[in-house]
């Protein structure tokens, strides 16, 4: 608070008066205000007497910024002495609640003006930062537990009610719909009923009837609210009506130069000033005064456009510093070195500059500091090791998506001796106190609404706790957030840019990282070394269509350091050590394909699992064995499983043990189902082993962060937090296997990171795992010898987890555990099956493996693993009069009804002599086995008819009155008899056998085809096609009917994905929420979590754009000419045919098809209005073989890529299927630049080729954006692959 008599000596004017007759305009721009013990003067308005309250560090000081009072009375634009005149009219003598309200990119502005005033009258305040996390308890009263009984705690209105506050309420629009009115009767009425029985009333009402708890005359609502340029405000009309509002626009040009001069040093030039304001635009005028001050300091090293950048002001797009901003040397005030670097950092000139950047910031004024980059270079360390050098504690607070607003400054817990309700503080209200640096790793992870209740904290140094206390931030305390850039949505909104001071932290350039590598592996040879920074150099300059594709394929500085610790001891076996860091083997194809070129070109010797590369000395040593043998004090924790020693699975643990012994924390074991991963961890831990006690962690879709840390359970009225498997892990120095962990949520896992790579963890009920030793009882010393062993499935279908390994494959040692190789299985099911003869295993060994070539190859999405071929092996070893047919047919029951699949097992089985898909085979075996899976008709075949249609839908099985049922007697179905023709209504089918067809007479046979005859005409009569239209439609369909299924099959499988339900939290009904139990102990309501759908989570939510898909055909010429030589225009066809059919009527997509040829660039044929019903496909793929029969000869291939990537949008999907008949046109691999674009999946499919054109020009278009198919089969493939990893994107 600045104290009257303070203010009169800043001012210097005549006790209470300032000329009221000068005009409005004119006081506006020569004064602010006078203030002395009566009275408050801004402008023409004055009060006497303003309200004096009893609780002065409710009073906030100047804003941050205003060092003296001289720079508010001297340097405030006129606008806003304006809107601080409308302030106080509105306050102290309107009385009437206010709302400032302004676009987002001014909510700081609005906050400070809020500030100033409140400063300026001596206002206390009550300050409420809105989220989507605000409750009605938050508004009202908040039950704590007290002495075994519940009291009521006032929140910040009622607080402010009764003591004549200004209560503040930041953040109006971000509140979930409904829960702002609680308040509509205070803000009207100044009455409000309390949960604890009493009752807030109006003064009046209290003087007339002496009842009820008066509500002080001085108590008024100030609300600050953001609005989108050419939008209203979206609040309740109840709760807008109750307002007074003025908008806060920009500072004007010339009174933001006035302003910004005032507040300077008076240090820049003019030339400069102007420059910077010019640049700044319509900035908010506090980050242009951050900006001045930064330029102040370093106006030798940086321009003024760099230091707008450094306070989120975009200049040319940028909004952030970095390295290659510094002209020269940043002079820096407080930058002595206190101590050497932390163990193991390796400095750079990168490095220090960054960390000359960071200290720059926090001299300029800035409290808090963002680090932007991307993953695994080197922002958490360099953030870690400046603390460490000057001397300063620092902390790390790793934050995930399920911190709410609360959670991110104190938890609640209980009292361990008397069981009352506690708040604690989280690490960053701790340092803000204490006056330490505060790493803030994973910003932006935060919702939007819930970091932007930091604000105040970043800004003002306030720090309001939801305990009900307040305090005002150490001068010492500094924050350094840490975040990766934004992808296709950005995380940095208009208004959190002012909260912090930016800079952008690209990666090390090569000769660095090149240095830091062999500072820190001395023993790894040079050549290797070279090898190592020639692939990370060539998988930088790929071009790929996103970021997550794009850190998928980069070699960061975690993940280097990964292989080189191993390539120390195995220089031979880089490549197969990045193929394992990169997990090449699960990469989509096109990915792949990139990858093992630029091994290849790197020189490096390609090797990875799944080619079983396997060598002689794979198999696990004494020595290494001794390295990492341990003492069990437990040995119930020791895991002891039967397994079978195979040199395939030899080698995946060799691999392990190393990584495990050169100190690798982490381990991330990747392989599909059933191929050991689990058998080879309990194996390697088993007393004959490394004798290591185990902590196990199952995961799944409701695994939270949480039930990994802490498990609370309430004792005696006490909430008790027991530790997890990895608290008790890192205590006891065991091994923590996380099985399942792609299951989880991803940002679960994730919060490892900061365990594995940082050393700390903070835990949910206050105290902090930690690598380093302390006093403090709340920090637990991590035993040296904890580690993390993470089990987990590759990502995409057919498998239903996340995609673990690209959100945090860097941070974990990888390891690819292959499917066995033939010797190994044989091996492995010679095992189980003493008494199944060594031909017959022979046989399921070479069955498998034709079943992995057909996964591999993607004519098949299902990987037959291990586990079933033994279940096969067990079968047959203790029913072996069963035969083989039956113990396989245990094993693809799953996919009997999946035509396609079936009839491609089938063509597999068969050539093996098994003939285990057949249909009489699978009917007959159902019969025996599956009750139900037969049935019986309870009524004769008599007379064909369609059968009366269910509304409802209800299966209907072995009548005959209904159609679409099954099993039944003469209506239209599947399964049964007599029918008139096929009808599929969805239900499972009910086969009869061929006995009881054949009991249907001739004569209900002849008028089933007529019928059936009738039905194909009408149906063709609809679809204004002949017979013989008809009979080519289906043909050419059934050359596509497999791929079309498969292509369905993904499709239907990422809707799931995308259909998938979530949690919402603070709900009245629900299930418990682990995370509220201590609010439940407390007696309040909303501490329940429900399961919804993704759009019922805020009223605001939109459904997803549809992905665009864009099919781009060559009609020319060409392939009508040389179809008879390769069949290229059958293919082209076949494709567009299944793209039409895959996508036909999928709301997720828009589907245009365009063909080119050598009259024209773009000639529509399918756009997504178009109903591709089958008559509309075959007029379509009719129409592209007249184009190629009739059009001039010529070619406008580069022109109709280069149109379909202009008219794209980002994320949209273009493939391009051509033949190769380019040379005659002199198109070069340069010309075709445009498919290398960054905003859109674009890709060239080449079917086509006179000699070897087309592999030749394929081969020399970079990123692999091309591809060779001259086998009808693999087109739809190709095809399907593109369309499911766009998706993925």
């Amino acid at each position: 608070m600045m104290h009257t008599t303070a203010l009169r000596g800043c001012l210097r004017r005549r006790r209470g008066i300032l000329p009221s007759f000068a005009p409005k305009a004119r006081i506006f721009r020569c004064a602010l205000s006078t203030i002395v013990d009566t009275s408050v003067t801004i402008g023409d308005l004055t009060v006497d007497h303003p309200p004096r309250g009893d609780a002065p560090h409710l009073i906030p000081g100047l804003p941050s910024g205003l060092r003296r009072f001289h720079e508010v009375n001297n340097g405030l634009p006129p606008c806003h002495l304006s809107h601080l005149r409308w302030m106080l009219q509105k306050d102290l003598i309107l009385g009437q609640d206010f709302l400032l309200l302004g676009t987002p990119e001014l909510a700081r502005e609005r906050r400070h003006l809020l500030l100033l005033y409140a400063s300026l009258l001596g206002r206390e305040v009550e300050w409420v930062s809105v989220s989507r996390d605000t409750s009605e308890a938050d508004l009202k009263q908040r039950k704590e537990v007290s002495n075994h009984g519940t009291k009521y705690v006032n929140q910040a209105p009622v607080r402010a009610a009764l003591n004549g506050r200004l209560l503040v309420l930041d953040g109006l629009e971000k509140a979930e719909r409904n829960v702002l009115p609680t308040l509509n009767n205070l803000l009207e009425n100044r009455e409000l009923p309390l949960d604890d029985g009493s009752m807030l009333v109006s003064p009046e009402v209290f003087e007339a009837h002496n009842m009820g708890i008066s509500v002080h005359p001085d108590f008024r609502v100030a609300a600050l609210a953001s609005l989108s340029p050419g939008e209203s405000a979206s609040l309740d009309p109840p709760l807008r009506s109750r307002f007074q509002a003025r908008l806060v626009s920009s500072v004007d040009v010339g009174d933001m130069l006035v302003a910004a001069s005032a507040r300077s040093n008076g240090i820049l030039s003019t030339k400069s000033m102007k420059e910077l304001i010019q640049l700044a635009g319509d900035a908010p005028l506090e980050s242009v005064h951050d900006s001045v001050q930064y330029l102040e300091k370093h106006q030798q090293s940086i321009t003024p456009g760099a230091a707008l950048n450094a306070n989120g002001i975009s200049v040319s797009g940028k909004g952030m510093i970095d390295v290659g901003d510094i002209s020269a040397p940043l002079v820096l005030d407080e930058h002595a070195t206190k101590q050497s670097n932390t163990p193991g950092f390796v400095a750079t000139s990168t490095s220090n500059s960054i960390q000359d950047l960071i200290v720059a910031g926090f001299e300029s004024g800035r409290r808090a500091v963002a680090i932007v980059g991307p993953k695994g270079i080197y922002k958490s360390a360099v953030a870690r090791n400046l603390a460490h050098v000057s001397g300063v504690k620092s902390e790390l607070f790793s934050v995930h998506p399920d911190l709410s607003a609360r959670d991110l400054l104190q938890t609640r817990g209980t009292c361990e001796d008397s069981g009352d309700t506690v708040w604690k503080d989280t690490p960053l209200t701790r340092a803000a106190r204490n006056g330490e640096w505060m790493i803030l790793d994973g910003i932006d992870k935060l919702r939007a609404d819930t970091l932007t209740t930091l604000a105040l904290l970043f800004e003002q140094g306030l720090v309001v706790l939801p305990d009900g206390s307040q305090f005002q931030a150490s001068d010492d305390f500094r924050c350094i957030a840490i975040a990766h850039p934004p992808a296709e949505k950005s995380w940095i909104t208009p208004e959190i840019k002012p909260m912090f001071h930016w800079i952008d932290a690209k990666p090390l350039q090569s000769d660095e990282l090149r240095g830091v590598l062999k500072d820190m592996f001395p023993g790894l040879p040079k050549k290797v070394l070279k090898k190592v920074m020639t692939l990370q150099r060539r998988l930088d300059e790929i071009t790929v269509d996103s970021v997550a594709e794009k850190e998928s394929l980069t070699l960061t500085m975690r993940k280097l350091k990964h292989i080189c610790r191993r390539a120390e001891k195995r220089p031979s076996e880089i490549g197969y050590l990045v193929c394992n860091t990169l997990l090449t083997d699960f990469l989509p194809d096109w990915e792949r394909g990139i990858v093992k070129k630029c091994i290849a070109d790197s020189g490096i010797a390609m090797s990875s699992g799944m080619q079983n590369a396997y060598q002689d000395d794979a198999s696990v040593t004494d020595d290494l064995l001794r390295s990492c043998k341990r003492s069990a004090a437990n040995p119930l924790l020791v895991p002891n499983p039967r397994f079978e020693a195979n040199p395939g699975q030899a080698r995946v643990m060799r691999d392990i043990l190393e990584a495990h012994s050169v100190g690798e924390r982490a381990l991330l074991i990747v392989g599909y189902q059933g191929v050991g991963k689990n058998k080879i961890v309990d194996y390697l831990l088993s007393p004959s082993q490394m004798n290591g006690e185990r902590e196990y962690l199952q995961l799944h879709r409701d695994t939270t962060i949480q039930s990994l840390m802490l498990v609370p359970t309430v004792e005696d009225g006490r909430v008790v937090y027991n530790d997890s498997p990895l608290v008790r892990a890192a205590i006891h120095g065991r091994i923590l296997v996380l099985d399942e962990a792609d299951k989880a949520p991803v940002e679960v896992v994730a919060l490892l990171k900061g365990l594995i790579e940082d050393g700390q963890l903070s835990l949910p009920d206050g105290r902090m795992l930690s690598y380093d030793e302390s006093d403090d009882p709340d920090i637990i010393t991590i035993h040296p010898d904890f580690a993390v062993w993470a089990l987990a499935n590759p990502a995409g279908y057919p498998f239903h987890g996340n995609d673990l390994a690209r959100e945090m494959s860097d941070v974990f040692s990888c390891h690819v555990v292959p499917p066995l190789d033939m010797e190994s299985h044989k091996k492995i099911l010679l095992s189980y099956g003493n008494n199944v003869k060594p031909k017959l295993i022979d046989k399921i060994v070479r069955i498998w493996e034709d079943l992995r070539r057909a996964q591999q190859s993607g004519s098949m999405t299902y990987p037959f693993s291990v586990r079933e071929s033994v279940n096969v092996v067990k079968h047959l070893n203790a029913f072996p009069g069963d035969g083989i047919e039956e113990a396989i047919d245990n094993v693809v029951a799953f996919d009997r009804l999946d035509n396609a699949l079936s009839k491609h097992l089938g063509d597999i089985f068969g050539g093996h002599g098994i003939q285990v898909m057949k249909e009489d085979h699978s009917v007959r075996e159902r019969s025996r086995r599956v009750e139900g899976g037969v049935s019986t008709p309870r009524t004769r075949a008599s007379a064909p008819k369609h059968g009366k249609v269910d509304p409802d839908n209800t299966p209907h099985v072995g009548g005959n009155t209904w159609a679409g049922g099954t099993g039944g007697s003469d209506t239209a179905g599947l399964g049964g008899r007599g029918g008139p023709y096929r009808l599929d209504s969805g239900h499972p089918v009910h086969q009869i056998s061929d006995e009881m067809k054949a009991e249907v007479s001739e004569e209900a046979q002849r008028r089933a085809r007529q019928m059936a005859e009738e039905a194909l005409e009408t149906k063709l009569k609809e679809l204004d096609m002949g017979e013989l239209d008809w009979n080519r439609y289906s043909n050419l369909r059934s050359q596509v009917d497999e791929p079309i299924a498969q292509l369905k099959s993904h499709l239907k499988d990422l809707k799931r994905r995308s259909e998938e339900r979530i949690w919402l939290k603070n709900q009245t009904t629900g299930e418990l929420d682990d995370n509220k139990i201590v609010d439940a102990l407390a007696g309040e309501r909303d501490v329940f979590r429900r399961r919804a759908n993704p759009e019922d989570e805020s009223i605001n939510s939109l459904q997803s754009d549809p992905v665009t898909i864009k099919l781009v055909v060559d009609i020319s010429a060409s392939m009508y000419r040389f179809n008879s030589y390769d069949q290229r225009l059958e293919r082209l066809l076949e494709a567009t045919l299944m793209v039409m059919e895959s996508l036909r009527d999928d709301k997720r997509f828009q589907l245009y098809i365009v063909g080119h040829n050598g009259s024209s660039a773009e000639i529509p044929l399918v756009d997504p209005d178009t109903e591709l019903d089958e008559a509309t496909q075959l007029k379509i793929l009719e129409c592209c073989v007249a184009n190629t029969q009739y059009t001039y000869a010529g070619d406008n291939t580069v022109e109709a890529i280069s149109l379909a990537v202009d008219e794209a949008k980002d994320g949209e999907l273009i493939i391009v299927i051509s033949d190769a008949n380019l040379d005659r046109y002199r198109i070069t691999v340069d010309d075709l630049a445009p498919l290398q674009s960054n905003n859109v999946h674009a890709h060239l499919i080449f079917i086509g080729s006179l000699g070897d054109e087309a592999a030749e020009l394929a081969g020399r278009i970079p990123n692999e954006r091309a591809q060779v198919c001259f086998q009808s089969a693999d087109l739809p493939l190709i095809i399907k692959k593109h369309v499911t990893n766009a998706l993925r994107k």
